[in-house]
């Protein structure tokens, strides 16, 4: 077991090199062409500014909930830590996780309120989940040249369900009598977990004051996500002309669960396992477009949602090439705080 901790990333790299190069083996037939496809790179600089501009909006959703319970943050700490935790994903085998590397970072200097950072941080995270839920939801309300196939009727319950519980949640947690409750304090009372329950509860209460950070934060998730699946629509575009994908809005609709998978920590920045859920993404599209294909057709449309996902990838690895320069800048620093011997927390 601790020969598997201590070479986990390593594994989790091999991992999603087997899953991608599967996926192009499969998909070999599909590929044929690729050498003859035509690339127009004005709209893979569009994929690259619109990524850009929605990681801005990432980052300045987590200073806003910083700043927001009285931490002192400057933007650009947040942008250079953000771009930061983008070279995590994909720089070392044992590089930290960005959540990890965002609460550490945030708490050195502020070790009296070490759950108020990992407050932030998890709160970021239910935000910008919520969110890519609801423009999903939201985009499946626009009528479509198309109508769903089966399996993407089924994705947009989910994508309701979970905006609708997102919802709810969000708005439990601001609530006080909720966060106080005897299920809330029953709850604290489990074992290995209750503490850490214990000191998000204590955390949130600062938002309950501030409601309209939430609401801001929100705001800015939901900007930022469109504008991930925008510049996933993009690559896809610039990659593919003449030939028939999935509409804008059927990726906006299509693609938020995909997205979701990939952030399920099974391998680094999620590679392999979002380029397969793309591609059966798009193998759906077809069968919409035309239940009737030919295995033929489907093997070229989940070639070109692999490509498409590939396009989207290369343009992540660009910007996170200047994320690099962060990581190195910060690494010896970053080493420091998460070998420090964590103080116990103090009550917020």
């Amino acid at each position: 077991m601790s020969w598997l901790k201590k070479n986990a990333g390593w594994l989790k790299w091999i991992l999603a090199i087997v899953i991608l190069g599967a996926l192009i083996w499969l998909n070999r037939d599909g590929l044929k062409d690729l050498n003859s496809r035509k690339i127009n790179w004005s709209l893979f600089g569009a994929v690259l500014l619109v990524r850009f501009a929605s990681l801005c909006l990432t980052f300045s959703r987590w200073w806003l909930l910083v700043t927001g319970i009285g931490l002192p943050l400057r933007w650009w700490d947040a942008f250079r830590l953000g771009m930061f935790c983008e070279a995590c994903n994909f720089v070392g085998p044992g590089a930290a996780g960005g959540d990890v590397v965002k609460a550490v970072w945030l708490a050195k200097d502020h070790r009296e309120r070490r759950a108020s950072a990992a407050a932030t941080v998890v709160l970021d995270r239910i935000l910008g989940l919520w969110a890519l839920f609801l423009s999903g939801a939201l985009a499946s309300l626009v009528p479509t040249a198309v109508p769903l196939g089966p399996q993407m009727q089924w994705a947009v319950w989910l994508l309701w369900g979970g905006t609708v519980g997102g919802l709810v949640g969000l708005i439990l947690m601001l609530v006080p009598a909720f966060t106080h409750s005897r299920l809330m304090k029953w709850i604290t009372t489990w074992p290995k977990i209750g503490h850490v329950v214990q000191d998000l509860l204590n955390s949130i209460t600062f938002y309950q004051g501030r409601r309209h950070v939430i609401a801001l934060a929100a705001g800015l998730s939901l900007l930022g996500h469109v504008g991930f699946l925008s510049s996933f629509y993009l690559g896809g575009a610039a990659l593919h002309e003449g030939q028939s994908i999935p509409g804008f809005i059927d990726h906006l609709v299509g693609l938020p669960l995909p997205e979701a998978i990939a952030a399920i920590p099974l391998t680094p920045g999620g590679v392999g396992t979002l380029e397969g859920a793309v591609g059966y993404f798009y193998e759906q599209h077809q069968l919409a477009l035309n239940p009737q294909s030919t295995p033929e057709e489907l093997k070229s449309a989940g070639a070109n949602g692999l490509l498409t996902a590939l396009a989207y990838r290369f343009a992540a690895l660009i910007l996170g090439a200047f994320g690099v320069v962060f990581y190195f800048a910060g690494k010896k620093e970053m080493a420091q705080a998460l070998n420090t011997e964590p103080e116990t927390p103090a009550p917020v």
